[in-house]
Formats: C-alpha cells, structure tokens, sequence
C-alpha cells in the first residue's frame, strides 16, 4: 500500500514511508518541535529543535533522509 502518493515534493520521505519507515514529530514545551526519521533499524535522522514551519521541518527531513540513503548506497 502507498501511504503517499505525490511524491513529487518530498520523494525520499515517500520512499522511506512507503517502505515501513516513518517520520516522528513530537511538541515539547521550551523544546518546540523534535522530529526523527527511522526505518525497520531504527533511527536514521534527527531533525533540529525548533523548526519557523511544517515546510521548513519537511525540507530539512528530506535532505536528512536523502543523505542517509545517498550514503547506504
């Protein structure tokens, strides 16, 4: 099953959940937004503490996941 189906704007974030891996966003009070990207492994990318939007946090976790699959590869 495809989780996602535009995968124009953020393909490795498609790939990655789409294969049983997945983002994970947490709201911390005084820590604003954590995020993590993990894969059947574990955790694969951590995001910083605060992000300005949705965007923002999305762009980075794409770069984060492409990296990482650039380097498993």
């Amino acid at each position: 099953m495809s989780y996602i189906k535009n995968a124009y704007k953020y393909p490795y974030i498609t790939d990655l959940i789409n294969n049983g891996g997945g983002l994970s966003l947490e709201y911390i009070v005084d820590m604003k937004i954590i995020v993590f990207a993990f894969d059947e492994g574990g955790a694969i990318w951590q995001g910083k503490r605060g992000y300005d939007s949705i965007e923002a946090l999305l762009d980075d976790a794409e770069g984060g996941i492409k990296k990482w699959a650039d380097e498993r590869w």
